[in-house]
């Protein structure tokens, strides 16, 4: 046994004399990683605009987790059961994975956050691009590409227990 470590070592060290930049060692397993969930910043909790701008950053952060996973566990707990947007997202993400499909390469950016604090809610005017990217509806779809995105949408936020909720995703009306 102490011969084939000394063999071993001796070999490395040969190998490192004739190879100008030595090679990292291959793992001997392959670990997949894992996607995770996105945290929520401390400051997306605050009631103030800037925590209504940071939930809803994190929103669309969850959002693409989602699109990327199939996982809507988070996204569905950040939004209203009556935000008629947020559930035909999440019910697209569900069902579309669950039928074996996927969504690649389409995440959304926003920028151009305005918040207004109203009555009881909130709303945040943002503008949302993305690129293309591709879909599958299905393990047996062929792969399409996707529409590039770029709209301007309102979203409308309660606070209810010292949490955000999203309570409506929609376009902005054409001024």
């Amino acid at each position: 046994m102490l011969r084939l470590v000394v063999a071993s070592s001796l070999l490395v060290l040969i190998a490192g004399c004739t190879d100008p930049e030595p090679k990292e060692p291959k793992p001997t397993t392959s670990a997949a990683p894992t996607a995770t969930a996105p945290t929520m910043p401390a400051q997306a909790k605050e009631n103030t605009p800037e925590g209504a701008s940071a939930f809803v950053a994190h929103y669309i952060e969850v959002f693409n987790y989602a699109a990327q996973t199939g996982d809507v566990s988070e996204l569905s707990q950040l939004s209203s059961p009556k935000c008629d947007g947020c559930q035909n997202y999440i019910n697209l993400y569900r069902d579309t994975y669950a039928e074996g499909g996927f969504f690649k390469d389409s995440d959304w950016k926003i920028s151009d956050l305005d918040v207004t604090f109203g009555e009881g809610r909130v709303l945040v005017f943002g503008s949302v691009s993305s690129p293309p990217g591709t879909y599958a509806e299905s393990s047996s779809a062929t792969p399409q590409p996707g529409n590039p995105e770029d709209s301007d949408l309102t979203f409308v936020l309660t606070m209810k227990s010292g949490a955000w909720t999203l309570d409506t995703l929609e376009l902005q009306a054409e001024s």
